[in-house]
């Protein structure tokens, strides 16, 4: 599902931007939210030290949308994310990638490029969806994030791994359970 159109991964980048800061809080991992933007098609391979700290900033903005549980809540948190973005839309053909929408102007930077397209990914995310595609893992001691973008919007956990841990511990629990009503 492509929520905004972009040649990059916006949605993604935002879940992943979100699940970078809660897994390294300190930002110990060098390089590591760069490593985001290039794994999601952005130009961030040569963007200066600099950028980590702003983004890592971002990240934890873009985290209020994911913590909300109701529309409304939902609705403020992507408003105030859009507040304080500068969005001004224009078709480019840079590097021969032939026309495409860009959402900040084009002397924007790295990190106001990244603010504005995961802005607008969560900002249409929810204005189409709510809260249903998207929120936090439900595995027990999962802190990520998730964004759903399969057809069934069935997403609760923020990977397979999540969901496979969180699975196995149910069946050990109704195993255990039967056992103990069985030596009743």
């Amino acid at each position: 599902m492509d929520f905004i159109g972009y040649r990059s991964d916006a949605l993604g980048a935002a879940v992943d931007l979100v699940n970078s800061v809660i897994e390294d809080p300190e930002g110990r991992v060098p390089d590591q939210l760069r490593a985001v933007l290039v794994a999601h098609s952005y130009r961030a391979i040569d963007a200066p030290d600099s950028v980590e700290p702003a983004l890592r900033a971002w990240a934890r903005r873009l985290r209020t949308v994911f913590d909300v549980t109701s529309d409304d809540e939902a609705a403020a948190a992507v408003n105030a994310l859009l507040v304080d973005v500068r969005i001004e839309p224009h078709l480019t053909n840079h590097d021969g990638e032939g026309w495409h929408l860009h959402y900040t102007p084009p002397e924007a930077g790295l990190v106001d490029r990244i603010r504005a397209t995961t802005a607008f990914a969560l900002a249409m995310l929810v204005s189409e969806y709510g809260v249903t595609r998207h929120g936090r893992c439900a595995a027990d001691g999962c802190a990520k994030v998730f964004a759903d973008t399969s057809r069934n919007a069935a997403r609760r956990y923020c990977s397979s791994a999540c969901a496979n841990r969180s699975a196995v511990a149910a069946h050990r629990a109704r195993v255990r359970a039967r056992s103990q009503a069985s030596a009743r």
